[in-house]
């Protein structure tokens, strides 16, 4: 018997819902009885299953089933994170990196932040302690003074959200350079520059000299003071010929969308002072070549957010969005660049006409993996096996396409074989979704990415017991009658109550992912002394010999016929002939092996 904890059974509701706190963006639910929502709307998605979606900025939801209510609070669980440097005043050319401590506020089930920077590089972040992290800062190769914008995302349930606390650490990176001069031979040197003064140091015989100082951003000048050997002064000021300070930093997270038309990433533009203050009152304007953006929102001092929702088509592969602030006669600009993907593979396109092969010999060729947009895909992964031969499938990552290597052996039989290609992926390294569904009486879980490309090697904890997804993201979990917990190791936000009932997981309800399987049949003939290849492509037919090894054979007199007109060639590398419809054939004088197709307009 179950304990009515999380979901209740009764003659005469049953009603599941997930694990709290329950994501922002939308939750299953399974009741056997109406469901009304306070703080949230409702949606059927099966029998007796409903997506319940909370309102914006809702803390808590309040659902009833009939006697049953139920009061779920509404992630994120982190409400605060700040960011703080060491050394606090990094140089340029003194420091090489920086030490960056995070704290993420309401730590349970905090997960690590999400780091970006406008310049420099930033490594891996560490955990210290409960809500506490660490990650090394790089500082930019750059040498002049510039400010350093680091934002800190709290990222809830999962990396590729926009759900989260948000700090922002502005750092002015100053920059130790040495100014070059000449005064009089002799002279006493110093140097002032944001109210601290460096030297003296004694000008060579010649008058020259060389002054070590440190220039933070928003100073292009210094003033240095000569005092000659009788202990005359003098002022002068020294420019130092440096890049205005840009004033104008922006990041956005996630920097990978699917091209779904729904996906979001979150803007947030940074404005300073030339010394690197927040700086009030600035209007700042975001555009973007691809997707929507929403209106500008001040959350902070000199800090601007907006929402980017990707676009429903890839265009180039990739969306830019400009910042630009305009401060009288200068401009400050920032540009930012937001990859666009595509979902898995969902089809297998086989090559034209059939497939024949040869005993004793090699037969290539290309299949064609597809999304469900029917857009070619690349870096597909792929298993292929015969019932007779070997069969190997190798992805390639310039054309969306899948080459298959069939070898037969000299003894194999004529007549009818077959071939079987699985493909998934191309695989992601964004974990974003945890999916458990129920295949043959078996129950299984997976990771995906928004875009429902697989995340491999994913550690999750079923009961607090270890299990790892496979390369294509996907793992079996061993289930008993019961409640069960399922949760991503390093993302906790990424977790699932699990029912099982009658040896059936009946909540949550979800799909494998997709997984595509193609039958191939083949028809296997005796050996060949030569074998005769034609390929349709755009604007006409590729043809070539080969041997029984599947390598080229040139010097070969052939016979070509386009639509009945014959002419003598010589075979060498594959040969492109221009036809845009009709038929085209080819015959190996020697052994009159030939291979015909027909074009279609």
């Amino acid at each position: 018997m179950f304990a009515c904890t999380a979901w209740c059974a009764t003659a005469r509701a049953e009603f599941f819902t997930p694990l709290e706190p329950v994501p922002p963006d939308g939750f299953e639910i399974r009741s056997s009885a109406p469901v009304t929502a306070q703080g949230a709307s409702i949606s059927p998605l099966g029998p007796q299953s409903f997506r319940v979606v909370p309102e914006p900025g809702a803390r808590q939801v309040v659902l009833s089933a009939g006697a049953e209510r139920r009061t779920l609070n509404v992630g994120p669980p982190a409400t605060t994170v700040s960011a703080s440097v060491t050394p606090v005043a990094p140089v340029k050319g003194r420091d090489a990196f920086a030490e960056l401590e995070i704290v993420v506020g309401d730590a349970a089930g905090s997960a690590p932040p999400v780091l970006r920077a406008n310049v420099g590089t930033l490594g891996p972040v560490e955990r210290l302690g409960p809500g506490r992290y660490k990650a090394r800062y790089a500082l930019p190769p750059t040498r002049y003074p510039e400010v350093a914008v680091i934002v800190a995302f709290s990222a809830w349930p999962h990396p590729q959200s926009i759900q989260g606390a948000i700090g922002v650490l502005r750092v002015p990176l100053a920059t130790a350079v040495e100014v070059p001069g000449r005064t009089e031979p002799g002279a006493q040197m110093r140097l002032t520059i944001a109210g601290t003064t460096f030297g003296p140091v004694t000008a060579g015989s010649d008058g020259s000299f060389r002054l070590p100082v440190v220039v933070p951003p928003g100073y292009g000048s210094v003033v240095g003071e000569t005092r000659d050997r009788v202990g005359n002064r003098r002022k002068s000021t020294i420019d130092l010929r440096l890049p205005p300070t840009d004033q104008l930093a922006c990041v956005a997270t996630p920097t990978r969308l699917p091209a779904d038309g729904a996906s979001r990433a979150r803007v947030l533009c940074a404005t300073s002072d030339r010394f690197g203050a927040a700086a009030r009152g600035a209007r700042v304007q975001l555009t973007s070549s691809l997707g929507t953006l929403s209106p500008p929102k001040e959350v902070g001092p000199g800090l601007f957010e907006w929402t980017w929702v990707a676009p429903s088509k890839r265009g180039e592969g990739k969306a830019r969005l400009d910042a630009k602030w305009r401060q009288g006669a200068s401009d400050s600009g920032e540009r930012l660049e937001i990859e666009l993907g595509q979902g898995p593979v969902a089809a297998l396109i086989p090559p034209p006409g059939e497939v024949a092969l040869f005993a004793g010999g090699i037969w290539t060729g290309d299949l064609e993996a597809r999304d469900a947009l029917d857009r070619p895909v690349r870096g597909v992964q792929a298993s292929a096996s015969a019932s007779v031969g070997t069969l190997r499938a190798s992805p390639s990552e310039a054309d969306g396409k899948l080459r298959l290597t069939w070898r037969l052996p000299a003894d194999a039989r004529r007549g009818q074989s077959s071939a079987e290609v699985r493909a998934f992926g191309p695989t992601s390294d964004e974990p974003a979704r945890l999916l458990a569904w129920a295949e043959g009486g078996r129950t299984f879980a997976a990771v995906t990415d928004l875009a429902g490309l697989p995340v491999g090697r994913q550690r999750l904890l079923l009961d607090a017991q270890p299990f790892t997804t496979g390369e294509d993201g996907t793992v079996e979990l061993p289930l008993r009658d019961g409640e069960h917990v399922l949760r991503h190791a390093d993302w906790a936000g990424l977790q699932h109550r699990l029912v099982v009932q009658g040896g059936a997981l009946i909540y949550p309800t979800a799909e494998r992912p997709p997984r595509v399987t193609l039958k191939l049949p083949a028809l296997v003939a005796p050996p060949v002394p030569i074998n005769v290849r034609l390929e349709r492509e755009a604007g006409g037919v590729r043809w070539w010999l080969e041997s029984a090894d599947g390598a080229t054979v040139p010097g070969r007199e052939v016979q070509l016929s386009v639509n009945g007109q014959v002419s003598a060639a010589t075979s060498g590398q594959p040969s492109h002939l221009a036809v845009t419809a009709g038929s085209v054939g080819v015959v190996d004088v020697a052994t009159r092996v030939s291979a015909a197709v027909e074009v279609a307009p």
